[in-house]
């Protein structure tokens, strides 16, 4: 029985999508067909996307073959307070990538593609915001929301904690936390530095362009589609039909300077675990 010994964990609009395509061409790195199983997180509402038994969980890991590194990138992982002992109990050895940009930009990226997606009705992004409390006790919530408590942008938003969980869990030294910027600037060494975590060569061919590099795996995702159980292929073309609504307006200077001052405290927390400065965010200005 193979199982996943490597989780892309979050945050989600972090180009955690990108890194996976990147990944993806690595000949000693296998990653499941359905990018986000959704399998753990028991306490967070299961989406619609998730797979919810361990038989059908596993079979997307049935290719693997011999591979290295064997993974999945379900991003709302971050979210869970369960998550983490659940992956550690199911996979005590496991890798863990956890992504992260600018917050104020990540929940303004996501009220979009929530727009897109259903799970979101409300086009404007501060009312979005002013609703949260309401949401939180089951009130206002849109006639297609499927996701509840990814509507509490500014939780999302609250990274120290969930990676101060990760850390804790699995030890630092299985959790590598890679900036978006980062990734921006310096696309290649960032992979690079990813690799050289995972343990496997960092050094092999890859296109790094993300639009060629979705064409060059496609003959792997191909081959997995066709391995792949009825289940799988229902919730693939699922992922396919979902995104058609509207896009969120633009972010005000107002209102992203007051959001990115009432997250500093946070970010500030984040910086002493990592280490490294990342209050730059709250200036609203690139590292």
């Amino acid at each position: 029985m193979i199982k996943p010994n490597f989780f892309m964990v979050g945050a989600p609009r972090c180009a955690t999508t990108s890194m996976y395509t990147y990944l993806k061409q690595h000949p000693e790195i296998f990653l499941s067909l359905l990018k986000e199983p959704l399998y753990f997180g028991s306490d967070l509402t299961r989406q619609p996307l998730a797979i919810t038994d361990e038989a059908s969980y596993l079979s997307l890991f049935a290719g693997a073959g011999d591979a290295k590194v064997i993974g999945e990138g379900s991003v709302f992982y971050i979210m869970s307070k369960r998550a983490p002992d659940e992956l550690k109990a199911f996979s005590p050895a496991a890798r863990i990538l956890i992504m992260l940009r600018d917050p104020v930009n990540m929940m303004h990226s996501l009220h979009s593609m929530y727009l897109r997606t259903g799970n979101e009705a409300l086009e404007d992004f501060e009312d979005a915001l002013e609703a949260e409390a309401a949401r939180a006790q089951g009130q206002r919530l849109p006639p297609r929301c499927y996701f509840p408590e990814g509507l509490q942008y500014r939780s999302v938003a609250r990274y120290a904690e969930p990676v101060e969980r990760f850390f804790r869990t699995f030890g630092r030294e299985r959790v590598h936390v890679l900036i978006f910027e980062d990734l921006v600037r310096d696309t290649a060494g960032e992979y690079r530095r990813t690799l050289e975590f995972l343990g496997v060569d960092s050094h092999p061919p890859v296109e790094l362009n993300v639009d060629k590099a979705t064409a060059l795996i496609r003959p792997t995702v191909l081959k997995q589609m066709r391995a792949a159980t009825p289940e799988v292929r229902k919730k693939l073309k699922t992922v396919g039909d979902t995104h058609r609504g509207p896009r969120s307006k633009p972010l005000s200077a107002s209102l992203q300077a007051r959001l990115h001052e009432e997250l500093r405290p946070d970010v500030e927390r984040l910086s002493s675990l990592l280490g490294r400065d990342v209050t730059h965010w709250c200036q609203g200005r690139p590292s």
